[in-house]
């Protein structure tokens, strides 16, 4: 992910198309970087149907970017039930019915494996997986940013929003923007720094096999930028410096794995970039490949650990148990 990088680099030298050559930095990456920004800032801004908008267009093209891929490699993923399953699980972040996520999941599992009754035995374990994999990476995990977006905003899940703490209150007009806005900046800073770290200092490379440019200084220096800016971002608002803290590194490392994750497949499937709709940019998995784990990772801890539900409810309701004889200390929740 490198929109803000590219928004912030300064242009260089290249000529422009009125020079009859090559197209400059500007209006190549910067100017869409800057686009780009824009319209995710819009959207996440207005929320609603116009954040669930925006990642249901992501989807439609992140499909037709994945099954490329896939055809590369001969694999045929069943659009047929990957894109309504995957659709649907966006629909039902969108309408917060976090209840059917599971059930939809297990359709579409069950539902890949009787698809290939009907089509050709040879590649069927490859075709399931890849329509699998097209459920869960383009439209499970995105799905966690709506429902990030909605926490605390009056349809928080299976919630009575008006009991929970207002962790941005006077701040940002809800605090699911703050949570989306604190997961999307920490990532983005991530990335500049490492790129930048890496191309001062970067020595030692990472992971030559699947991204021959990224290098371990870079990596760090992407960790260091990334916790930095949330200290800053729990100075300037109400967020729990120690949450802060460690929902930052959390989100750098997956955020790094994501990016190495979609480097995979690229590799594998012999192409450099996933698509070219963004011009200068790639396709939009090229975009967003840093963020696609990160929503669920930033979703589940804010909503366990921050907001102390689900899970962390049944786990406290477990160790305060008069079974167990003592009530634990539990001061990393609260």
């Amino acid at each position: 992910m490198h929109d803000l990088r590219d928004a912030f680099s300064a242009p260089d030298s290249t000529p422009s198309l009125d020079d009859g050559q090559k197209p400059s930095v500007w209006s190549r990456r910067i100017l869409p970087g800057i686009v780009i920004a824009t319209v995710v800032l819009i959207a996440m801004t207005l929320g609603g149907w116009f954040w669930t908008g925006l990642f249901t267009l992501g989807f439609f093209q992140g499909y037709k970017e994945l099954s490329a891929l896939m055809h590369a490699k001969n694999i045929s993923p069943s659009k047929a039930i990957a894109v309504p399953v995957g659709f649907l699980l966006i629909v039902c972040a969108a309408f917060n019915k976090v209840n059917y996520l599971t059930p939809l999941i297990t359709l579409g599992i069950i539902a890949s494996f009787v698809s290939l009754v009907f089509r050709r035995p040879t590649g069927s374990i490859s075709d399931i997986g890849a329509t699998l994999l097209a459920i869960l990476y383009l439209g499970f995990l995105p799905a966690h940013y709506i429902l990030l977006r909605s926490l605390n905003s009056g349809i928080t899940t299976g919630l009575d929003s008006s009991a929970l703490p207002g962790v941005f209150a006077g701040i940002f007009p809800e605090d699911g923007f703050g949570y989306v806005l604190f997961t999307i900046v920490v990532i983005s800073i991530s990335d500049i720094g490492a790129y930048y770290v890496g191309k001062a200092f970067g020595k030692h490379l990472l992971y030559p096999e699947i991204s021959p440019k990224k290098t371990t200084e870079g990596a760090y220096g992407g960790i260091l930028c990334g916790v930095l800016v949330a200290v800053l971002f729990a100075q300037l608002t109400n967020f729990p410096m120690h949450h802060a803290l460690m929902l930052s590194i959390l989100l750098v490392i997956t955020g790094q794995l994501g990016d190495l994750s979609e480097s995979l497949l690229k590799r594998d499937a012999g192409l450099k970039d996933s698509g070219g709709l963004l011009k200068g940019h790639g396709g939009i998995l090229d975009r967003t490949d840093s963020y696609i784990f990160s929503g669920a990772v930033s979703y589940y801890y804010i909503h366990w650990i921050v907001l102390q539900q689900g899970i962390a409810q049944d786990v406290l309701q477990l160790l305060e148990m008069p079974l167990l004889g003592f009530t634990p200390c539990c001061w990393v929740l609260t």
